[in-house]
């Protein structure tokens, strides 16, 4: 496929009579493989380990969160038809859709990252897509203690909540560590034990 789409690019190029460098000749074709089987213009910032969040909010403004900040990105759909066409590609897999009796829905993507589309009438600004991408850095109890983050008591403590049974809220904010937090958690549940 993607000697086609070279082919094609190259052959269009030359019926034109373009002058494209090869920095733009490989951008412009890495844009097209990204509309073909990825997710368009998100495809570049969910191959980026730096960003953890990305958060469409109409097509003219992508923004995305690296190191706990967010920042406006250069990143554009063409327009609303465009960003539908990337939110249908987000969702048929997973046997989901939006449209007007159901504006709003969430997904994983197939590296475990979390979405959430809404589109109108729920968004005054046309379709947003939030996408809450999957650390692959996981950790175990023990980097937890080892970065100070948690005490070899309070680790214990957990532990035993978790062999006792009892109930446990998980609660913060963004980027918190919940996610983080209920993988070690559930580290501890017995391997005889049935996970509900």
């Amino acid at each position: 496929m993607r000697a086609v789409i070279e082919r094609a690019f190259g052959e269009t190029v030359a019926q034109e009579n373009l002058l494209i460098g090869q920095v733009d000749r490989a951008r412009l074709l890495k844009e097209i493989e990204a509309e073909v089987w990825g997710y368009g213009p998100l495809q570049a910032l969910l191959d980026d380990p730096t960003i953890t969040e990305i958060m469409a909010n109409g097509p003219d403004r992508v923004y995305i969160e690296r190191d706990g900040r967010i920042h406006l990105s250069p990143i554009r759909f063409y327009d609303e038809e465009h960003m539908l066409r990337v939110i249908g590609r987000i969702l048929t897999p997973v046997g989901r859709r939006v449209d007007d009796s159901s504006p709003m829905a969430d997904a994983r993507l197939p590296d475990g990252s979390r979405v959430n589309v809404v589109i109108p009438p729920l968004c005054l600004n046309g379709p947003t897509i939030t996408i809450r991408k999957f650390s692959h850095n996981s950790f175990s109890i023990a980097d937890l203690i080892r970065l100070e983050t948690l005490s070899p008591e309070a680790a214990l403590f957990m532990a035993a909540a978790v062999w006792a049974r009892l109930n446990i809220i998980v609660s913060g904010g963004a980027s918190s560590g919940k996610t983080t937090l209920l993988n070690i958690l559930s580290s501890f549940i017995p391997a005889d034990e049935r996970i509900v």
